[in-house]
């Protein structure tokens, strides 16, 4: 059996939405996830190495769900602070999940416009 995976990673996560172009102003404008190319009324943005696709919600499917997608601050000081300027209502203060020499690994939750759960999660400097 071989020791490599089977799976190499997460390629796109797919957000079903009530009101697409509304939700893909919040991704691009406010959380400055960067649009890679629009088609068939369908947004995707590339967020690291994974994409997110944000298009109509299928006849029937919910609107939020139990998916929470969290985001890795290149600076958590200065994107919590982008965000809370920008109007994001955090769920509750940041969360210290590990401790490490000079740093904590820490997690903020908040929700888009229609109710998908987010969160901060990375490393900051203590």
């Amino acid at each position: 059996m071989s020791s490599e995976p089977l799976l190499t990673g997460i390629t796109q996560i797919a957000l079903g939405s009530a009101n697409p172009a509304a939700l893909v102003a919040f991704y691009r404008d406010t959380l400055g996830v960067p649009v890679l190319f629009e088609t068939n009324g369908m947004t995707f943005f590339q967020s690291g190495a994974t994409r997110l696709m944000i298009g109509a919600a299928q006849p029937g499917q919910p609107i939020g769900g139990d998916t929470v997608i969290y985001f890795e601050p290149r600076d958590w000081t200065a994107a919590e602070a982008k965000l809370e300027q920008a109007g994001i209502a955090f769920l509750h203060p940041a969360q210290v999940l590990q401790h490490a020499p000079g740093r904590e690994l820490a997690l903020r939750a908040f929700k888009d416009p229609e109710g998908h759960s987010l969160a901060l999660l990375g490393w900051r400097a203590i």
